[in-house]
């Protein structure tokens, strides 16, 4: 083979949209797609309790998606991770719960009309007297962004800003915990309904008015604090059109304030940020007001994380063969499972669908919790 020929198929399928790459047998990308058709849009008018009619949902949105590569090159192994994994997608795949490594070898399969695809489990931490915490997608992230910057020997923080932005703890390779925040999630709602959306003219970039917002007295707290955007547009003090801006402002930096960790002597140690342009700007500006210089790399690094877990678990180079599924053979994505490693007894309790042995955080069926 050269480096030119197909090597995997690579997803990120989550709750509004798909991500595609065809990446070579080198892991560089070859092709890119993008598609509306996340969980969301693919169980759209359909009885989502109905395994079969999801399950035929999933494979038309696949095919839709990426058919063309299915059809051209059966025999690449195809990943996922994402929502497609949840007990709303295609397959449940479970989480593996922190502390763990950020690479896992055992993934799920689920049939299609040209082979298997093998989904990514999710990460969780588990509730205490705390509440927990859940992800899907983004340990892909994660396993990218090590793959780019190679090994690190001190811990060090990687902040995936999105919709609901995760700020996690690596060490050695090894998730040691993690927080999300839904800043994306409340922005969109203060900006899109309620009295601020209707205050709020069409928006424009305005990075003072981003860099007022960091800069907002914080000790009324974050609700009054929002709600005063208000009265500086009535007093003629911020233009409506740079509202959202304000907004952002003010909460990334509340969300930085509670969520930038700190070690023995005070300070926070390296930070990454891994994302969207203009998101990992906004996140980066505001640690910078804090005295952090942030590491920043593109969203892409999704793809390459696809690639390194599929590496970790036996897929590259292997055919993408159905009977993989079927007779499980090999135990490391049948369903008989006889070395345990994946199967679905878990005898040996690593990654077991019971989960009774949690001494590396593999109880990825979180038993008697609601699903994410």
């Amino acid at each position: 083979m050269t480096d030119t020929e197909p090597g995997l198929v690579a997803l990120d399928w989550g709750t509004t949209g798909l991500r595609a790459w065809l990446l070579d047998t080198g892991g560089r990308i070859i092709d890119t797609r993008r598609s509306g058709r996340g969980l969301l849009t693919t169980t759209e008018g359909i009885d989502a309790h109905d395994p079969t009619a999801r399950e035929a949902a999933y494979e038309e949105a696949l095919w839709a998606a990426c058919g063309d590569w299915l059809t051209s090159y059966p025999r690449v192994p195809v990943a996922a991770c994402g929502m497609v994994g949840s007990a709303q997608g295609w397959v449940d795949s479970g989480y593996r719960t922190v502390p763990t490594e950020v690479d896992s070898a055992s993934l799920v399969p689920v049939e299609h009309r040209a082979g298997v695809l093998r989904v990514v489990p999710g990460l969780r931490a588990a509730s205490g007297a705390a509440p927990g915490d859940v992800m899907r997608g983004e340990e892909c992230q994660l396993a990218g962004v090590l793959d780019e910057l190679g090994e690190r020997d001190e811990p060090f923080t990687v902040v995936l800003p999105g919709t609901h932005t995760k700020w996690v703890r690596v060490d050695r390779g090894r998730v040691t915990g993690f927080s999300t925040a839904m800043s994306g999630e409340v922005y969109g709602l203060l900006t899109r309904h309620g009295i601020l959306a209707r205050t709020a003219g069409s928006a424009v970039r305005d990075d003072a008015a981003f860099a007022r917002g960091l800069a907002a007295d914080r000790s009324r707290g974050l609700a009054a604090e929002l709600f005063g955007a208000r009265p500086l547009v009535l007093d003629g003090l911020l233009d409506p059109a740079s509202l959202p801006d304000y907004v952002s402002g003010v909460l990334i930096a509340d969300e930085v304030a509670h969520l930038l960790p700190a070690d023995s002597s005070g300070t926070p140690g390296e930070v990454v940020l891994c994302g969207a342009a203009d998101l990992c700007r906004r996140y980066a500006t505001a640690l910078a007001d804090r005295g952090v210089r942030a590491t920043v790399l593109g969203e892409e690094v999704t793809a390459r994380g696809l690639w390194r877990i599929a590496g970790r678990a036996g897929l590259l180079g292997r055919q993408n063969d159905e009977h993989d599924v079927r007779d499980g053979r090999d135990g490391r994505d049948g369903r008989d499972g006889r070395d345990g490693r994946d199967g679905r007894d878990g005898r040996d309790g690593r990654d077991g669908r019971d989960g009774r042995d949690v001494r590396d955080g593999h109880d990825v069926r979180m038993e008697g919790t609601r699903r994410r």
